[in-house]
């Protein structure tokens, strides 16, 4: 009975991603505010009660859409803090530069966060409120990676609290970017570097 089950969940998965990819495709193209389910059910090749049994209402599926992007980039995050593991503030850099890098890249992000497929910003609170799925979760994540590649840093409220500057400026510049990628993450080390150094 244990492979009907997995079968099952793959198809599922499967499912679930051919939807998240629809509705990336058309918000990167023509804004949040063009995804209507139907559409997606009908990209998808499912019907609309298939689509709201798998992912629900379309506020819903943003949450999902946004959610998958940010797996992304904290796997991403993860791997340039492990390249650092005896200097904290630079893996936070590094990784502040990867994710400005890969965001400028990203049409998805692009569009969510500058408005420009449709000038349409529904999508930009799930990137910067704590509420959301990006900023809360990252901040967590990324102090819990800190800790485990840096075990010996005694002073976790510091580190927690430096985590949430260094995502914070990181999400910023994403967002409204002033300067380059790399300039960008240079500004995070220093501030990072002051904030860590009684850690």
């Amino acid at each position: 009975m244990a492979e009907p089950t997995s079968f099952q969940a793959e198809v599922r998965r499967m499912l679930h991603n051919r939807i998240l990819d629809a509705a990336a495709e058309v918000t990167a193209e023509r804004g949040w505010g063009a995804v209507t389910m139907s559409g997606i059910a009908s990209m998808v090749g499912v019907s609309r009660q298939i689509l709201y049994k798998e992912i629900g209402a379309k506020n819903a599926l943003g949450h999902a859409l946004v959610a998958r992007e940010t797996d992304r980039f904290i796997a991403g995050v993860a791997e340039h803090i492990s390249a650092h593991p005896s200097h904290p503030a630079l893996g936070l850099a590094a990784a502040a530069e990867f994710t400005l890098r890969a965001g400028a890249d990203n049409a998805l992000i692009r569009a969510i966060g500058a408005g420009t497929a449709g000038g349409d910003t529904e999508l930009l609170p799930l990137l910067t409120t704590s509420t959301g799925p990006v900023l809360g979760r990252a901040i967590q994540e990324i102090t819990e990676i800190i800790h485990d590649v840096n075990p010996d840093l005694r002073a976790k409220l510091t580190v927690a609290d430096t985590v949430e500057v260094a995502v914070r400026l990181t999400l910023s510049h994403l967002l409204s970017p002033l300067s380059t990628p790399e300039g960008a993450a240079d500004q995070i080390r220093h501030v990072v570097m002051q904030l860590l150094d009684d850690a």
